[in-house]
């Protein structure tokens, strides 16, 4: 079983960043009527969120907040030596978005960039993967990437995911510190054999052409074979039966008192799974932050989205306390953490309107000859 403790290492700041448009969840309201939009509000909890344009992507909103939190924390770029970037919409098939992220943000040709393909779960997995790196010498800080465009991979024409799926990035300095005594702590489960629970089944190399024509499967609900697709009633068993269980085992082996916890961040899937497992596992609603009503499930960001829309609403603040976070979906993979926060830099949630120019339109006039003639 994965159970993993860190130490000499700290979260120095967080920061995310949110498209411009803001879709309301009773736009709707042609789609699945008044009534429909009525009870989808009440029992997922999405008031609106943010969505992309068909120019941006989660690296462009990952990169816009590493680089106000870069900026606001005064880091040498060149002291950064490992860029993870969590997400299952990443730019390309190949290469990993990681490494165009280390060229977009100019850092050093040493800082080692690979992606992570977790959605729901993966900021748990990201940062205890960034404290790893950390245990040995060698790396002084890691700059976590996590973010999704959730609308990209969904179905208009779903009612099922559509007016589920909103779009952030994040990024998280995690650093080294050999004067603290905090330790972190993980236990990190996966389930694969739900792996069809939630799932885009075409478009990779198992499957890489499909039906690009949506067709009707249900009322209110059409895809093609590059929708995503979820299995609502097996997504709930597992949400609200396995996350229980994930705490009990995460509580006992670490001898976790949830007393010493400030605040519960719970991956934002949908209000009634939120409140169904807080009840299982008595968090009160107190130490329960919420931001689905405003930013929707945004996959790998829903984290780090609810820790700054928590503490840094208004302006930046640097928090110093004991947090749990949680993360359960996609995979099916879950995680769960304790984190201290010291004197962390927390910043307010921002607007990405900048995209990057890849210039693949230019690929091949750019490309030079392997053998002059």
């Amino acid at each position: 079983m994965a159970n993993l403790e860190y130490s000499r290492c700290r979260i120095a700041g967080i920061a995310v960043s949110v498209p411009e448009r803001i879709r309301r969840s009773d736009e709707f309201t042609d789609f699945i009527g008044e009534d429909g939009v009525d009870k989808f509000v009440k029992t997922v909890g999405i008031v609106q969120g943010h969505i992309c344009d068909e120019s941006m992507t989660a690296s462009d909103l990952c990169a816009d907040a590493a680089e106000r939190l870069i900026a606001d924390l005064a880091i040498d770029r060149q002291s950064i030596g490992a860029l993870l970037f969590v997400s299952q919409t990443p730019d390309y098939v190949a290469p990993s978005t990681a490494c165009v992220l280390q060229h977009r943000l100019g850092l050093s040709e040493e800082c080692l960039a690979y992606d992570i393909n977790l959605a729901c779960s993966g900021y748990v997995y990201g940062v205890s993967a960034a404290m790893a790196y950390l245990q040995a010498r060698g790396i002084e800080r890691v700059l976590l990437l996590s973010g999704d465009t959730v609308s990209r991979h969904c179905s208009p024409e779903d009612r099922a995911l559509t007016m589920l799926s909103t779009d952030a990035g994040s990024a998280t300095l995690i650093e080294r510190a050999d004067t603290t005594t905090r330790t972190s702590r993980f236990t990190l489960r996966t389930q694969g054999q739900g792996f069809r629970s939630l799932i885009v089944p075409y478009g990779g190399y198992r499957h890489r052409f499909g039906n690009a024509t949506r067709v009707e499967i249900e009322p209110g609900v059409s895809r093609c074979d590059y929708d995503g697709y979820m299995d609502g009633t097996e997504v709930f068993r597992f949400s609200v039966m396995e996350v229980p269980k994930l705490f009990k085992a995460f509580y006992e082996h670490f001898a976790v008192d949830p007393a010493t916890i400030a605040q519960f961040f719970l991956h934002q899937a949908n209000l009634f799974i939120i409140g169904n497992v807080a009840k299982r596992v008595k968090i009160e609603k107190e130490r329960l932050p919420i931001s689905i009503d405003r930013y929707g499930n945004t996959g790998a960001a829903t984290i780090p989205t609810t820790i700054c829309d928590h503490y840094a609403r208004e302006s930046a603040r640097e928090v110093t306390e004991d947090i749990l976070i949680c993360g359960f979906g996609i995979g099916l993979s879950l995680g769960i953490g304790t984190v201290p926060l010291e004197g962390t830099r927390i910043l307010p949630i921002g607007i990405c309107n900048a995209t990057f120019d890849d210039r693949i339109e230019a690929l091949h006039d750019d490309a030079k000859p392997f053998i002059n003639p």
